[in-house]
């Protein structure tokens, strides 16, 4: 069954979660690395599994950044070189879960339109998917 991405969300983990206010989409992007292990007089390459990464990224309205904010624990995590807990929200109840530094903020300021940011990230370690109730 599709997913209507209208409920989905990024939430900074914490003792308290925050939800990241004003983002308008998430993408994430999963990767593992392939080894060959071809050898001579082989007729077709052969493969082993190597190491696994993954990224994310997000973009939205900018929003003032006031204590306990999900940007603005961003924006620290970035100042600090600290990883924060992300979660992405792919509806209500499921989504994705690590750890990852902020590797980019863009902020962008037109004349004639909203405050806007982009963030990237990268994880650290092992990326979950968690069912919900």
């Amino acid at each position: 069954m599709a997913v209507a991405g209208k409920n989905g969300k990024v939430v900074i983990g914490t003792e308290s979660d925050q939800k990241v206010v004003g983002i308008k989409n998430w993408s994430l992007e999963l990767s593992l690395d392939t080894l060959e292990t071809t050898s001579l007089g082989d007729d077709w390459k052969n493969y082993i599994t190597g190491l696994k990464e993954w990224s994310a990224s997000s973009e939205g309205d900018y929003e003032v950044p006031l204590d306990g904010q999900g940007q603005a624990t961003l924006q620290d995590a970035y100042l600090h070189g600290t990883t924060v807990t992300l979660k992405l929200f792919v509806d209500e109840k499921n989504y994705y879960m690590g750890e990852a530094y902020i590797n980019s903020l863009s902020i962008e300021d037109p004349v004639d339109d909203v405050v806007s940011i982009s963030i990237e990230c990268t994880g650290t370690g092992a990326l979950s998917f968690e069912l919900g109730e």
